[in-house]
């Protein structure tokens, strides 16, 4: 395994890790203006570049690319496929570098994928190490992180190009606007390789800690039992939520009788993982316990952390037409907010809807709009987090569906505050239902931004050849087994 896919999760491992109290996004801009003086002498072989002037221009043009790439989303993670780059297809991962155009490296993973739709996972009770090959496939997935990458190159593509050997080097520009990110995927160990790593992962305890926030998993559970944000500008964390509260609602036999679950029913077994410097990956196995003994259908769920957001696709399969069976369900998921946030207070912008948290009188609602592809977060005005629901249900078959918020919360804190899916008549088939989480830094726009990219995936050339965008939302076949 090469360096860029060790584990990550202890350190001492010669793994360095991003300062607790400078901002992520400033971490590569900064760099680049300082590390550049240094480089600047790569440039002395090409006429054009070789003056004062010249060189003096290149820093000018950086200093600006790295002003305007500051207010880039977060640490926006960006998923390029292997059948993306086929230049490099079969290549050994263990060779492959990412860098921009000085050869300054760039952190990254590659996650190898089978057919199947199972990532490789190498640890854990059940590691799948044997399904992976080594080399680039077309379903494996190579990530970093947008912010890591040199804001804008001002060197003439033709002498960065010849700084790489064509047939085993690969060129993306991220964006599509007048100045674009320029990476370098190439099939060359002899390039520096840079080890720093994002992610802390304890298996015992299941917590996972990033630069942007802590977030516990709870033994048998697909969801957090607790979480928090950085608090910006110091090396603490405010934990915010207890355990995210679910209620499941069914009514049968004409709605004569009701059905009802919570989180505690919920269960998900977690059989492989792999922490890596840019995510962690989780494989679980997801089923309703419906009590007596008796389990509801199964259904493989990944839990996907980032740097700065956790995303949860589960696929679920309904069998029959959901009216030949129910009358009537809905799915609640509200985290439980602790006494920490108070001074927070619930928001969904896109509707205009904000709930204080911390006061003291009773309020318990339902707001009915359609949360699908909405998003949501509680704040205080400078962090917080976010949250992103986006099912593949049609919305005219999720009438009934809202906003919930309830202060105090029966669950023991002083609010909870979430969404209400309800089901309507839905065909057979399979559903899509994600969960994107997002954390705040610098304040909320690093947070608007990242869902902003999220929803939109930002667009990239390959080589030159356009079309392709950020894949992180592609979601390969994990199908209810």
């Amino acid at each position: 395994m090469h360096k860029e896919d060790t584990d990550c999760s202890k350190r001492g491992q010669g793994m360095h890790y991003l300062p607790q109290n400078i901002p992520a996004k400033s971490v590569s801009a900064w760099y680049f203006i300082f590390n550049y003086r240094g480089q600047a002498g790569i440039f002395d072989q090409a006429n054009s570049m070789h003056s004062p002037t010249g060189r003096r221009s290149i820093i000018r043009a950086a200093i600006l690319s790295a002003i305007l790439f500051s207010c880039v989303a977060g640490a926006e993670p960006i998923v390029i496929l292997g059948y993306m780059i086929p230049k490099l297809m079969g290549a050994p991962i263990k060779n492959i570098r990412i860098v921009d155009f000085s050869r300054r490296p760039i952190p990254f993973q590659i996650d190898e994928v089978t057919a199947s739709g199972e990532y490789v996972c190498p640890q854990g009770p059940e590691p799948n190490t044997a399904d992976g090959n080594g080399l680039i496939d077309s379903t494996d997935e190579i990530v970093f992180l947008r912010e890591d990458i040199t804001p804008a190159s001002p060197v003439p593509e033709e002498l960065s190009a010849s700084r790489f050997s064509p047939h085993r080097s690969v060129r993306l520009d991220i964006g599509d606007g007048p100045v674009t990110q320029p990476v370098y995927i190439c099939n060359d160990a002899s390039l520096p390789s840079w080890s720093t790593c994002y992610m802390q992962y304890d298996e015992k305890t299941e917590k996972v800690t990033t630069p942007y926030y802590f977030a516990q998993f709870g033994r048998e559970r697909f969801h957090f039992i607790n979480a928090g944000v950085k608090t910006p500008g110091a090396s603490t964390y405010t934990q915010l939520t207890n355990e995210l509260r679910i209620v499941i609602h069914l009514r049968t036999l004409f709605g004569l009788l009701p059905i009802n679950y919570n989180e505690e029913n919920i269960v998900c077994t977690v059989k492989r993982y792999k922490t890596g410097p840019i995510r962690l990956i989780r494989r679980g196995d997801f089923h309703l316990n419906l009590g007596l003994l008796i389990k509801g259908s199964r259904a493989a769920v990944y839990q996907i952390c980032y740097p700065q957001c956790v995303w949860v696709p589960v696929m679920v399969h309904l069998p029959i037409r959901f009216r030949s069976v129910f009358d009537q369900a809905y799915i609640e998921m509200t985290p439980v907010i602790r006494a920490e946030g108070k001074a927070y207070a619930f928001c969904a912008p896109k509707h205009d809807i904000r709930f204080g948290l911390g006061f003291p009188d009773a309020v318990d609602t339902l707001v009915p709009v359609i949360p699908n592809n909405s998003f949501m977060r509680v704040d205080n005005g400078t962090t917080g987090y976010g949250w992103l629901l986006a099912t593949s249900m049609p919305d005219d078959l999720l009438d009934g569906s809202g906003y919930v918020v309830r202060r105090p919360s029966e669950r023991g804190g002083i609010a909870h505050c979430g969404y209400r899916l309800t089901l309507r008549d839905l065909p057979r088939g399979s559903y899509l239902i994600t969960n994107w989480v997002l954390f705040s830094l610098t304040g909320l726009a690093d947070m608007d931004g990242l869902y902003s990219s999220l929803t939109n995936p930002v667009p990239m050339s390959i080589d030159g050849n356009k079309g392709f965008c950020n894949s992180i939302q592609i979601l390969h076949a994990i199908t209810g087994r």
